[in-house]
């Protein structure tokens, strides 16, 4: 028998925390290429206070077979995030449905946003959600041929130009440019469907830097010969000791130096610096929107390729109260 329940983190025992981890990092791992490691994951959720998440667990037998997880998007709080995994063994028998109803139900959300693989089984399962962006998983395999081409890219001359990289936190004296950059990733197309608009002054740059969940943060930038001041950047995290697979995230040039090949260039530096400081990681994953033909074009020059499509997705949700919210919505999974 199937049963759907809340999950409390801090108040689960640990065998269940462990199960709800488990199931949701493999489902990440499937749908994005890289998660956190569910050891990680779990003490991250003991620890939390506040931040406006809700759980979710699905049982059969008493064992744990779905999760779910919905937080406020903060560019809109009105839309929440949705993440829902459910284990290969009992897809197709509804679970995933139930699930989300439950979800639907309980969200007290206007909208409720997700990401799905294109194709099944992802697609059918949101089957009557609005597409908001299409986007594209790519994976960068650090094997010596990827290797000797960024190593040929990060020697390309840019006399205008330096690289520079750090781990953890900027340097004082690029912290402040630095964040200037970053505050340009929403220039991206889509980005704004994604992310917030956000301060990004040298407070909000530490802050930033410390909330990393316990990753490790690495930062390659460009910085212009004359001003001394980050012109470009490129930010990637590998989520822990023995990790195999490096996130690579936001890259963003600034407007008055953009079509140089500055981009492609760091992006190569930040491969052989990562090949450096963590030679047990063999690939690195990023998401790029299906219509953000620059970032396409230095993802490819670099070594990446398409691994799978992905569908951001939303549907609005039934108002509070209204018995249409707890209607199972199909298909089954």
């Amino acid at each position: 028998m199937l049963a759907i329940e809340v999950f409390e983190a801090r108040e689960s025992g640990e065998g269940d925390l462990d199960a709800w981890c488990r199931v949701f990092r493999e489902g990440q791992a499937e749908l994005s290429g890289g998660a956190v490691e569910s050891g990680a994951l779990a003490e991250r959720l003991r620890a939390e206070v506040g931040g406006g998440a809700r759980r979710w667990a699905a049982r059969q037998a008493g064992r744990i077979c779905g999760v779910a997880e919905v937080r406020p998007q903060q560019h809109d709080p009105a839309i929440g995030f949705l993440r829902l995994f459910v284990t290969p063994s009992a897809r197709c028998r509804g679970v995933g449905s139930e699930l989300l109803a439950r979800v639907v139900a309980d969200a007290g959300m206007e909208r409720v946003q997700a990401t799905v693989l294109a194709g099944p089984p992802g697609e059918p399962f949101v089957r009557g959600w609005r597409v908001v962006l299409r986007l594209e998983l790519h994976e960068q395999r650090l094997d010596q041929d990827v290797l000797k081409r960024c190593y040929e890219l990060a020697m390309a001359p840019h006399p205008d130009y330096r690289v520079v990289s750090w781990r953890s936190a900027a340097p004082a004296e690029w912290v402040s440019s630095f964040g200037r950059v970053m505050g340009h990733v929403l220039d991206a197309p889509g980005a704004a469907l994604q992310m917030a608009s956000r301060a990004w002054d040298t407070a909000a740059v530490r802050a930033w830097e410390a909330g990393t969940d316990g990753q490790h943060l690495l930062v390659c930038a460009v910085v212009h010969s004359s001003s001394g001041e980050v012109v470009g950047a490129t930010v990637t995290t590998v989520p822990g000791s023995g990790a195999t697979v490096a996130d690579q995230h936001d890259t963003a040039v600034l407007p008055g130096h953009r079509g140089g090949g500055l981009a492609r260039w760091m992006k190569a530096r930040q491969t052989l610096r990562l090949h450096e400081l963590f030679p047990k990681v063999e690939s690195v994953t990023v998401t790029v929107n299906h219509e953000n033909a620059s970032m396409l074009a230095v993802n490819r020059a670099v070594g990446y390729h398409l691994v799978r499509e992905r569908l951001l997705v939303e549907m609005p949700t039934p108002p509070i109260g209204n018995d249409r919210a707890r209607r199972r919505p199909p298909p089954s999974r």
